[in-house]
């Protein structure tokens, strides 16, 4: 039995089914060579005309290019680059209407044509002997040559092949009728064709090559055959084969297996059986490309149909303008019959004339009615099953067609539908004329649509996973990190807090300096007006007695008020726990104090002595500001000592602060009732010294019972030693008896537990009788006392009312704001309603015999009547200014 390629050198052929007979019509236009055309003015090169992406763009608008020079690069493997057709000018860069059936726009270079037609420069060879395998295919791919007999597959890649090459075809069949274009080329370029199959077989080096052409073509088989005899080509390895006429015998599975009788399996390509088609118009333009170094610029067009004025064949460089083509041509399509590219077979219809000539672009067809009618309207299909005998790839059309019609594209695919050639052959047999290709055509977009989502999704959701695992392994990663830096130095993250921490409190210590600062800054402002608002207000006249009193009470003052500085510096300091709260509230305590301290400087000031000694007696009243300020200052430091670390830190720690405000209120208020006090005449400045004497001793000795001190300090040498003793004695206790009252308050609230009911009743009733001791001896030693002038005994009595009921008032205000707290067990209730009461009569009779001790005072010097009735309400506006304060202090003991 003979083997494929004996029988394929003995000159056998084979068929393939399927297939018809159409008019051919080829004697339109093969009867005259291929014509030059003149230079157009511009041209519209569209960056795609292959299968595959376009290049990118080398050029832009307002770019001068020669002829030949690349405007695009090819990067992509599918991709090959276009060339300017001349030399010109760059014009716009933008998307036009391609010469495609779906008349969609692409982008398109212009070039504006210069006219002198340059090329760029070039390197023109003989032969390819010297070149490598690479460098030849580098000028095939960098020329752009993609396949010109419609599929416009790029010819490098198809070159590019590792497999074995048995056999390379070389199609010269051109079945489509009307086209002859490859015809006129063998006719007129059979040695160049040749050459362009020497480059193949050099690249590729096939055991046979079979130049394949129809019997319809005398001519070209006749020239083709005398180049193969005179260039004396192996004849055992070129061989000429003339195939029977049959549409549609071009198409590439269909010459293979009329030339080789193999047929090319559903899925597979002509090269994995070892088999390598090219067209001759590509072999062509390889031998320009190889060997003059000439890109694909230009391609053979036939112009045919009845209503084309020459027709016949061109040379035409792609980019030209179709209509400019027409016009050339003499050709004039009807109106509503379709300007056709490509035969009548496989070709479209153009969606307008000012589209441009590309790679693809084989043929222009203008017929006439009576050449190609109308297509009429479709009808339903008989089932005659025409379609299937004459289909070449043995499909079942009308299945084809029933699913696309369907939309069923899935099962079309099932049906083998992507091996549809679009050869037309069923539409041109089916009696019900529907257009069958149409169809196919639409079914087969949506497949290759829904494969690219598929893909695209598949891709999609490899990047997610690929994204979530490196999320997942970062992740992982971070927590190990984490824990080994744990494992690493476990005390580093609470040595941050505690950095944190520090920060925290100097940064709150600086705004508390800063606050204390402007507090101070404001203090020294008010000092300084109010020193030069008593230096206006002075008398002319001075007295250096009140001015040494005035030395002495501010050297006192800052005596005290250095103590009270020690004794605050020896005080514990409190707990860690408590230190933001108890700071705060000792902070706000004593910005009140020194406001108040403030105030009572400029009162002091306002009663300084003659212009003449402003210097000095603004320095003392100033010194005497800073001494309350002092003063006050400790009082405050009192209510600031910790609390102990119990449940009722806050409440205590409350009332400790009301209690501090309290008592700053009373001085403020005492201290304005004095300054409000008229100045008294020169006359009485003894007696006005004694008593500022006596009011300064026994403020020493007030603060010195509040520091644990000894409350009994000795009366000066003086004259009026005992009266002044006596004077400073009462105040004195008055003032202490008034502080315990109001410690006093503090513990008479309701204890938390019931258990301590008893030892708190049995205090209460302790310091009730201590106090009404206390008061029973101040009352004896008052009484000791020489009493006062008649003439004002009535007055002093009233006074002495008067503040006995106000004391009395707010004694039972006290006991009713004390029985409004709740009380803890109801048991108690009358024992505390008299521990209460004994409370509030031995304040009363305190408050009478402080009442009784003022009136003991001796008499003043004798005055006038009108000076006795001056003094009278000005005692009486005393009188009550002390009475509501006391009164206001007692409604608020829990300030």
């Amino acid at each position: 039995m003979q083997t494929l390629l004996e029988q394929i050198d003995q000159g056998q052929q084979w068929t393939f089914p399927g297939g018809i007979h159409p008019p051919e019509r080829k004697s339109l236009s093969n009867g005259s060579a291929i014509a030059e055309l003149p230079l157009p003015e511009r041209f519209w090169v569209p960056l795609r005309q292959h299968i595959g992406q376009p290049g990118s763009l080398l050029v832009a608008t307002g770019d001068t290019v020669l002829k030949g020079q690349a405007l695009t690069r090819a990067q992509l493997p599918m991709a090959v680059p276009v060339h300017a057709p001349t030399s010109g000018t760059v014009g716009r860069i933008e998307p036009r209407v391609i010469a495609h059936p779906s008349g969609l726009p692409e982008m398109c270079i212009e070039i504006i044509a210069d006219g002198e037609d340059h090329w760029r420069p070039r390197e023109t060879r003989v032969n390819v002997e010297g070149l490598e395998r690479d460098a030849i295919l580098g000028r095939i791919r960098d020329a752009g040559i993609a396949g010109l007999g419609g599929a416009t597959f790029p010819a490098a890649i198809k070159l590019s092949t590792d497999k074995p090459v048995q056999f390379l075809i070389i199609n010269g069949a051109e079945c489509e009728p009307y086209i002859t274009s490859d015809d006129r080329l063998m006719q007129d370029e059979a040695e160049a064709i040749l050459s362009g199959i020497d480059i193949l077989d050099h690249l590729i080096q096939p055991e046979r090559i079979l130049i394949a052409i129809e019997d319809n073509k005398p001519e070209a088989i006749t020239a083709i055959r005398n180049a193969l005899m005179a260039s004396h080509r192996d004849p055992q390895r070129y061989l000429l084969r003339v195939i029977p006429t049959k549409y549609p015998s071009g198409s590439e599975k269909q010459l293979v297996q009329i030339v080789t009788g193999l047929e090319i399996p559903k899925g597979q390509l002509p090269a994995d059986k070892g088999i390598l088609m090219h067209n001759v118009g590509t072999c062509y333009a390889i031998k320009r490309a190889v060997l003059d170094d000439e890109p694909l610029i230009q391609r053979v067009v036939t112009v045919t149909g009845e209503q084309a004025g020459k027709p016949g064949n061109y040379w035409v460089r792609l980019g030209t303008d179709v209509q400019w083509l027409l016009e050339q041509t003499q050709s004039n399509p009807l109106p509503g019959q379709p300007l056709i590219m490509g035969g009548p077979m496989m070709g479209f219809a153009l969606p307008r004339t000012d589209v441009a000539v590309v790679k693809a672009t084989n043929c222009l067809l203008l017929p006439s009615l009576q050449e190609l009618p109308p297509s009429p309207p479709a009808r339903n299909c008989i089932r005659c099953g025409e379609c299937a005998q004459v289909c070449p790839q043995s499909l079942l059309p009308q299945q084809l067609y029933w699913h696309s019609q369907a939309a069923e594209y899935d099962k079309a695919a099932q049906l083998n539908l992507s091996d549809c050639i679009e050869c037309g052959a069923c539409a041109f047999v089916c009696p019900s004329d529907i257009p069958l290709v149409h169809h196919y055509r639409i079914a087969k977009a949506e497949l290759r649509d829904a494969a690219q989502k598929a893909t695209k999704a598949e891709e999609a959701k490899l990047r997610f996973d690929a994204r979530q695992a490196r999320l997942e392994k970062e992740k992982a990663e971070r927590e190990s990190r984490h824990k080994s830096a744990a494992k690493a130095a476990p005390a580093a993250p609470s040595a941050g807090v505690e950095a944190a921490l520090a920060r925290i409190k100097a940064k709150q210590a600086g705004a508390q300096e800063s606050t204390d600062m402007a507090e101070l800054r404001r203090q020294r402002k008010e000092q300084a007006r109010a020193a030069k608002a008593a230096r206006e207000q002075a008398p002319a006249a001075g007295d250096d007695r009140q001015a040494a009193v005035a030395a002495a009470v501010a050297r006192a003052k800052a005596k005290q008020a250095a103590e009270a500085t020690g004794s605050e510096a020896a005080e514990p300091a409190p707990a860690a726990a408590d230190d933001k709260r108890k700071a705060a509230v000792a902070a706000a305590i004593a910005r009140a104090k020194a406001k108040q301290a403030g105030e009572a400087g400029s009162d002091a000031a306002e009663s300084a002595p003659a212009a003449a000694d402003d210097k000095r007696k603004a320095a003392v009243a100033a010194a005497i500001a800073k001494a309350k300020a002092k003063q006050a200052g400790e009082a405050g430091s009192d209510a600031a000592e910790p609390a102990p670390a119990t449940a009722d830190d806050k409440r205590k720690a409350a009332v400790a602060a009301a209690i501090a405000k309290a008592k700053a209120k009373q001085a403020a208020e005492a201290k304005g009732s004095d300054a409000a006090e008229p100045a008294p005449a020169t006359a009485d400045d003894k007696r006005k010294a004694a008593v500022a004497a006596a009011i300064a001793k026994a403020k020493a000795k007030q603060a010195a019972e509040a520091k644990g001190s000894e409350t009994s300090e000795p009366a000066p040498a003086a004259a009026d030693d005992k009266r002044k003793a006596a004077v400073a004695a009462a105040i004195a206790k008055a003032k202490a008896k008034q502080a315990a009252e109001a410690k006093g308050s503090e513990t008479s609230e309701p204890a938390p537990a019931a258990a301590d009911d008893k030892r708190k009743a049995a205090v209460a009733a302790a310091i009730a009788k201590a106090k009404a001791k206390q008061a029973a001896e101040a009352n004896g030693s008052e009484a000791a006392e020489p009493a006062p002038a008649a003439a004002d005994d009535k007055r002093k009595a009233a006074v002495a009312a008067a503040i006995a009921k106000a004391k009395a008032k707010q004694a039972a205000e006290a006991k009713g704001s004390d029985t409004a707290e709740p009380a803890p067990a109801a048991a108690d209730d009358k024992r505390k309603a008299a521990v209460a009461a004994a409370i509030a009569q031995a304040k009363a009779k305190q408050a009478a015999a402080a009442n009784g001790s003022e009136a003991a005072e001796p008499a003043p010097a004798p005055k006038s009547a009108e000076q006795n009735s001056e003094s009278d309400p000005r005692k009486a506006a005393i009188a009550r200014a002390i009475a509501k304060a006391k009164a206001k202090q007692q409604q608020n003991p829990d300030q």
